[in-house]
């Protein structure tokens, strides 16, 4: 496949993000390794951290061309395949950049959508967190965390979560809890024509201090963090805050954990809420 003529998103280029560093437009499944063994030499893994069973061959299908269908048999919540393996410790991260893909996402019944906790997910997670390392903060990224329903419509949703791991008096996991989150609901946006089972493309646009989300190349929300200061939410390119006070949503250098590690892509839903993707792209400096 060629990229050459690949179109740079505007937010990617105003941000200087002009270089293809990653790219995927799934013609076949080639790229995928499905052996569980974390092999080098591919863009996607099949095996999952977290003592998770691998994903198989057969949760993926083409059903049009260049179309990758996701509809796996087991639960998967949220993990399906990445770009990075846990158990090879090889393949691709990234730190800043502009990571954009073009997804077609089935709804289920309303009912559904409000009692699962496994959703459609493109979304990053800090390495240290993907390899099970030692950390006290970590970062993730959800470009589209979720669909919920809003006013009897599905939205999506776009998050930053800062885990904190916490272990006992031997050094020892205890447990992993999110220490804050930025939640930013599409909700907000009123021209934002609400999730259909349309193609749209998801993007997030990641600088140091900033992150931005975008939906169908239009600025969603945004969000500036530093080590020393309440993080500041924007609605759109309003640089007025959400109409929510920060002091609500974070503290003093909440989300700046996000600079501290580069980031594995992922992607993944489970059979009742399956998803289709056309092409992953990351653009960096």
């Amino acid at each position: 496949m060629s990229f050459k003529n690949t179109p740079i998103p505007a937010a990617a280029e105003a941000a200087g993000f002009t270089n293809l560093t990653f790219a995927d437009d799934f013609d076949d499944l080639s790229h995928i390794d499905f052996s569980g063994e974390g092999k080098p030499g591919y863009l996607w893994y099949a095996d999952r951290p977290f003592r998770m069973p691998d994903m198989k061959e057969t949760d993926f299908t083409f059903i049009e061309e260049s179309v990758v269908h996701m509809e796996p048999e087991m639960c998967s919540p949220l993990i399906g395949i990445s770009s990075y393996s846990a158990k090879g410790d090889t393949g691709f991260t990234m730190q800043y950049g502009y990571l954009e893909a073009r997804i077609r996402i089935k709804i289920p019944g309303e009912a559904y959508v409000k009692k699962t906790h496994c959703w459609p997910a493109f979304w990053t997670l800090s390495k240290k967190n993907w390899m099970d390392e030692h950390f006290d903060h970590a970062g993730e990224l959800d470009v589209i965390e979720m669909v919920t329903i809003h006013n009897g419509h599905p939205i999506y949703t776009g998050t930053l979560h800062d885990w904190h791991r916490h272990y006992d008096e031997n050094g020892k996991r205890v447990r992993d809890q999110y220490a804050s989150n930025l939640i930013n609901s599409t909700g907000y946006n009123d021209y934002f024509d609400y999730i259909d089972e349309e193609w749209h493309t998801y993007a997030a646009l990641w600088e140091p201090g900033h992150v931005a989300w975008y939906w169908d190349n239009k600025l969603m929300h945004s969000v500036r963090y530093n080590e020393w200061d309440l993080p500041q939410f924007f609605y759109r390119d309003d640089p007025t805050p959400l109409p929510c006070p920060p002091e609500e949503l974070g503290w003093v250098g909440a989300h700046s954990v996000m600079d501290n590690d580069p980031q594995v892509i992922i992607y993944g839903c489970r059979g009742e809420w399956p998803m289709d993707i056309d092409w992953i792209r990351v653009w960096q400096k």
